[in-house]
Parts: C-alpha cells; structure tokens; sequence
C-alpha cells in the first residue's frame, strides 16, 4: 500500500510506501509520514504515480507530463 500526501513546504504531491518512517521531497524538506495528512492511498507504486501526476495537474496547465511509449 502507498499513501499519497503533499510536501508541507512546497506543496507537491508526494507518495511512499506505507511503513516508510520519512520522505524527501525535491524542495529539499523532509517529510515525516506518521504527522503526513494523507490525501489518497494506491495499491501499488504505479497507482500512486498515476495519482500524484493527475493531483499535480489538476488546477494547473502544466504540460510537463506525457506517458511514456
């Protein structure tokens, strides 16, 4: 199981493997998961990409992702 949650300092979505004790976002914060707000859960790691991709474009015109092939 995965849990999806957002980075505190700059606010991207974030996933890691339920269990996992912190999370390093790419703004350099260090998230600990057990005061995380969880926003969504996925059954596996290709789930919790496809979610944090549709949370991070959702109200945003971003074009920075495409799926591959």
């Amino acid at each position: 199981m995965y849990l999806i949650f957002r980075c505190a300092g700059c606010g991207r979505h974030l996933y890691a493997e339920e269990g996992t004790a912190t999370r390093t976002c790419p703004c350099g914060k260090r998230i600990a998961l057990k005061g995380a707000v969880v926003i969504s859960r996925a059954q596996d790691e290709r789930e919790a990409g496809d979610l944090v991709r549709a949370l991070q474009m959702e109200g945003r015109d971003m074009t920075g992702f495409s799926p591959a092939g």
